[in-house]
């Protein structure tokens, strides 16, 4: 049998235990909107601090300085810039034309970082479905085309965007 104990100022064992029951809904109450209020605070910064699209852009890409290459270089100085070729022909004069796919040197930007950061918050990371795409397209790799002649002196280099498809 259950013993109910009587306190101070209560006059009856029941009205304590309403109260009581009232105070605790109060606090779960107050707990539940603690804890949206701090899993919305979570995602937040998990979206703004995770965006790829911001890191993309804080970082850049450390690709091949294109700008390092002269008129005056060498094949052996060209292939050690950007690699071996994907494409190599030789051409009925004797030149030869290779075909390099680098992906460009590109610097941090750090107020377009900025940007995809605010835009991931204010659109709770939505925007790394648009940002994300931008960035990779800023990045684009590139097809080089450089035309030797038969000592393997550079004569001409051309760049152009890889198609996507």
């Amino acid at each position: 049998m259950r013993r109910r104990h009587k306190f101070p100022g209560s006059k009856n064992p029941v009205s304590f235990d309403a109260s009581r029951n009232r105070r605790f809904s109060i606090q779960r109450i107050a707990s539940s909107a603690q804890y949206v209020r701090s899993v919305f605070v979570a995602l937040t910064c998990g979206a703004t601090l995770s965006g790829c699209a911001a890191n993309m852009a804080a970082t850049g890409s450390d690709g091949p300085d294109l700008s390092v290459v002269s008129q005056e270089a060498t094949r052996f100085n060209v292939e050690r810039q950007l690699g071996s070729p994907e494409d190599l022909q030789q051409q009925a004069n004797g030149d030869w034309v290779a075909v390099y796919d680098v992906e460009p040197r590109t610097k941090p930007n750090l107020a377009r970082a900025a940007g995809h950061g605010t835009l991931d918050l204010f659109t709770f990371g939505l925007w790394e479905v648009v940002g994300g795409p931008l960035e990779v397209a800023h990045a684009r790799r590139v097809l080089v085309t450089a035309r030797y002649d038969q000592s393997g002196k550079l004569l001409q280099m051309t760049s152009k965007p890889k198609p996507i498809l």
